[in-house]
């Protein structure tokens, strides 16, 4: 009798364990999609309900899906404290065994999201000191950075996904682009672009002693095209011709979201194999490229191609 008893709860132990796995995995997944909104809302429900208090992982997420939120000048002004509460909370992970471990499982996640907020961070520096809001978001953000991520790995330090060219014989946009019908001011622009290749990243940068995303983007434009943009990637976003993913050509401009908007601007280097490989600022690495269907983080926050070249 002991034994069929213990044999019953046995296996509805390992049924109900089952049953948490899986919600976990689904906040897993939204956050994976970007459905930061969606990870939002369960974390919270699953803190309420006492059958998940063994874990720390609605905790974890509850954090990171405030810390993507928050990027949303909206939502963030609806919910002033989410950055400060999301950093009290990963810093609280931080202290505990079972926190140490948590995080480590999810070391790509941290990564991804380190990457995010270091460019809403040089976002929030381009826009200066327009409202107290925006200095009072960036303090923040920098201290999240600080405090939090300094001792997480880059997200290119994770993949490799970003191929620094030192050797210019190994790789040239007349190479790289040989069989594509390329016009001569795309052509400017790969070559200058090349040239650039190794600068570091910059925040707010502008010029070759270091860029930032829509800084690099901008600064080609306006030296090689004569064409002045403006700063935020997403304004250069809004301002540009958009186009359809067949009608890109090197020279293009490709834009990124987070989940929370536009964050992120490259250009398209080549389209070799069916392909996209982007030259663009990264955070980590400065000007570098990246093949973006090669790489889970770019290939999951594409939003649109647009152009500034009529041809």
């Amino acid at each position: 009798m002991k034994n069929f008893v213990f044999i019953l709860l046995f296996c509805i132990t390992n049924s109900y364990a089952l049953t948490q796995v899986l919600e976990f995995d689904k906040l897993e997944m939204r956050y994976d999609q970007g459905h930061y909104r969606s990870v939002y809302r369960k974390a919270r429900q699953l803190l309420d309900n006492p059958q998940y208090d063994f874990s720390y992982l609605p905790a974890y997420y509850l954090a990171i899906s405030k810390l993507q939120l928050a990027q949303n000048d909206w939502w963030y002004k609806h919910h002033k404290y989410a950055v400060i509460d999301a950093k009290r909370t990963l810093l609280e992970l931080q202290k505990t065994a079972e926190g140490q471990q948590l995080l480590l499982a999810h070391q790509y996640e941290m990564s991804a999201l380190k990457s995010d907020l270091q460019q809403w961070f040089a976002d929030l520096k381009i826009e200066g000191e327009k409202s107290k809001i925006d200095l009072l978001k960036s303090g923040l953000v920098k201290s999240v950075l600080v405090e939090v991520f300094e001792d997480v790995p880059d997200v290119n330090e994770l993949q490799q996904d970003e191929i620094v060219i030192e050797n210019k014989k190994e790789l040239s946009s007349s190479d790289i682009n040989k069989n594509k019908d390329v016009s001569e001011p795309r052509e400017k622009i790969l070559k200058r672009s090349e040239e650039l290749l190794g600068v570091p990243y910059r925040w707010a940068g502008t010029t070759p002693s270091g860029f930032d995303c829509s800084g690099f983007t901008s600064y080609l434009m306006e030296t090689e095209l004569n064409k002045k943009l403006d700063r935020r990637a997403l304004d250069q976003y809004n301002s540009a011709k958009k186009i359809k993913r067949k009608q890109v050509k090197p020279g293009d401009f490709i834009f990124f979201d987070n989940g929370s908007g536009i964050s992120h601007v490259g250009i398209v280097f080549s389209t070799n194999n069916d392909s996209i490989q982007m030259i663009h600022a990264s955070t980590s690495v400065g000007i570098s490229i990246v093949d973006i269907y090669q790489s889970s983080y770019w290939k999951q926050r594409v939003a649109g191609f647009g152009t500034y070249i009529d041809d």
